[in-house]
């Protein structure tokens, strides 16, 4: 797995520079606006993202510094990011009974729930939340080119489809889960320590866990490939916001406004 993560291409420098301002402590915007803008493909897949229902605007987005100034630099940066990776992966998911549109669908479910979730509960943790919610899930394109290459995408498809715990599934066939691949991925392309640490942490956090991995795993729980914002998935997330002290009431606030905003 090591050799497949080292052998991933660089991100484009567009991206690797939008990573590079995002962090800095003092994000200059115009220059953001005008690398972002510098890649028209980039620009249309941003604007296309945050212009869905998911995210509640009563108007539609038209620019990329509108867009900078409305949704901040966090769910921007992820954007870009997610867009790179994708085009720098195969994109066959079939082993998990996906494509990439649905997968895209669940990331962004996820983004758009940890979002309203956690203006509610702590803003300052939500610039890393944004980021890792909407990339946790591309190391499913890694487990999904290794399957298919080991010629066992048939059998690892009917434990899915059985609905056993995809981490376990993964750790089954490839010593590991997606979300420990997506940490090694991100780790490679130099995305910081404490997004890599989360995202890598998401199916290994304790009871009593009150940290950025724990609110992650209930996110993954509550919207993944088999379910979103179901009963039974709710019923695990609250299950995990219990068992890691988390706050249950912002929480169900927060799913009503997703599922609002899903139905407009």
């Amino acid at each position: 797995m090591i050799d497949d993560i080292k052998s991933l291409p660089p991100l484009p420098i567009s991206v690797s520079k939008i990573q590079e301002l995002c962090l800095m402590r003092d994000v200059n915007i115009s220059e953001l606006t005008k690398v972002i803008e510098s890649d028209p493909m980039l620009s249309a897949n941003i604007l296309k993202s945050v212009n869905s229902p998911l995210y509640g605007m009563s108007k539609e987005v038209g620019s990329i510094r509108q867009a900078v100034m409305l949704f901040g630099v966090s769910m921007i940066r992820g954007f870009a990011a997610a867009n790179a990776i994708k085009k720098a992966l195969p994109l066959d998911l079939s082993p998990y009974h996906i494509n990439i549109d649905k997968l895209a669908e669940i990331s962004a479910l996820q983004l758009a729930l940890v979002r309203e979730w956690y203006t509610l509960v702590n803003k300052e943790m939500l610039p890393l939340l944004l980021s890792a919610s909407f990339l946790m899930e591309l190391g499913k394109l890694i487990v999904a080119r290794k399957v298919l290459a080991s010629g066992e995408a048939e059998a690892f498809g009917a434990e899915v489809m059985q609905g056993k715990s995809i981490q376990e599934i993964e750790k089954c066939y490839l010593g590991m889960d997606s979300y420990e691949i997506s940490a090694m991925m991100f780790k490679h392309w130099n995305f910081e320590a404490s997004l890599v640490d989360a995202v890598g942490s998401i199916a290994n956090t304790s009871p009593g866990d009150n940290t950025y991995a724990a609110v992650l795993n209930v996110i993954s729980k509550a919207i993944d490939i088999r379910g979103s914002l179901t009963s039974e998935s709710l019923a695990e997330a609250l299950k995990a916001i219990d068992s890691y002290g988390l706050d249950r009431d912002a929480f169900e606030k927060a799913v009503e406004i997703v599922k609002s905003n899903t139905t407009k």
